[in-house]
């Protein structure tokens, strides 16, 4: 019932891309997108259109301006369109602090902005974009989310961290790397000379979520590529375990080991502001005072780092 494959793109002047089928945007992935900007706490998704409005933009520009954009063409009319955009919506929603952006585009209000990427009779359908071009899904992994996944919110996962992420855990995706085994909690830890470590009790709970986006405010704050410091999260509780973490918790690792003084948050009082200024005190001077706020609601001092 997931319909044909989609035809190649080549009519159009496109070097290549495999439309990801309508069935796709049923799968809701697990994880932290990036929000629309000025505007985070409102919206989590992008509209593409002519109109002037909130979060509103030219679709062709967004993804050149943008490295990973992930895009709903839908119609309003249909009950197939109404239920994916509801889960486009919820995708978008648990991935808000990603580094993927996600957008979506009516095609009938907007058809002369849609037609070069997508047909008509193609709609609904979800396009990857990656460094300004369309992604192209080879059709075995269409086979592959069809009948090992059936559409399955790990599939989705599994399909966006292939085809958009640099490697197997699709960490250049995500502000905070997701840690999901023992062996790359420590390779992690190992590779990063300040390492820091939220530990959950799963994945999207109220607390992982604050970190998420305290990671985010601080990179956004910061305005760099790179903090000084591995961020990564754990929500396998048997991984939280090896490492004797307490859960929730936040670890600050240096040098492989964990930092005695004060190197542990575990607070009553979660708040992205909170977490936000236990992290930036470790981060390098250099980092912290590239920032344009020297408080975010923590009164702790600076480390020498």
């Amino acid at each position: 019932h997931f319909g044909p494959r989609p035809p190649h793109c080549a009519m159009r002047g496109l070097p290549w891309c495999w439309r990801l089928a309508a069935f796709l945007g049923l799968a809701v992935p697990p994880g932290d997108a990036e929000p629309c900007h000025g505007f985070e706490k409102e919206y989590s998704i992008v509209q593409f259109t002519q109109e002037d409005c909130r979060c509103c933009y030219d679709l062709d520009e967004f993804i050149q301006d943008n490295d990973f954009v992930y895009v709903l063409f839908y119609s309003v009319k249909g009950r197939l369109n109404i239920d994916i955009n509801a889960k486009f919506e919820q995708l978008a929603s648990e991935w808000k602090w990603s580094r993927i952006h996600f957008g979506r585009i009516d095609t009938d209000k907007d058809r002369e902005m849609a037609k070069r990427w997508v047909e008509p009779h193609m709609v609904p359908t979800n396009v990857m974009y990656k460094f300004g071009r369309p992604v192209e899904v080879k059709p075995k992994d269409f086979e592959q989310i069809r009948d090992r996944y059936q559409g399955s919110p790990e599939g989705q996962k599994w399909l966006l961290t292939k085809y958009m992420g640099e490697d197997s855990e699709g960490s250049n995706l995500h502000y905070v790397a997701p840690l999901t085994t023992a062996k790359k909690c420590a390779k992690f830890i190992k590779a990063n000379e300040i390492a820091v470590i939220g530990f959950f009790r799963r994945e999207n709970d109220m607390h992982h979520k604050i970190f998420s986006q305290a990671v985010w405010k601080l990179y956004q704050e910061i305005d760099r590529e790179d903090l000084g410091a591995g961020m990564a999260s754990v929500t396998v509780q048997s991984v939280a375990k090896k490492q004797q973490a307490q859960l929730p918790s936040i670890v600050v690792y240096l040098d492989g080991k964990v930092v005695e003084d004060d190197g542990s948050f575990v607070s009553e009082k979660w708040t992205v502001e909170a977490v936000a200024g236990f992290v930036k005190q470790f981060l390098p001077l250099s980092v912290q005072d590239s920032s344009e706020e020297d408080d975010l609601g923590v009164g702790g001092q600076r480390s020498e780092l």
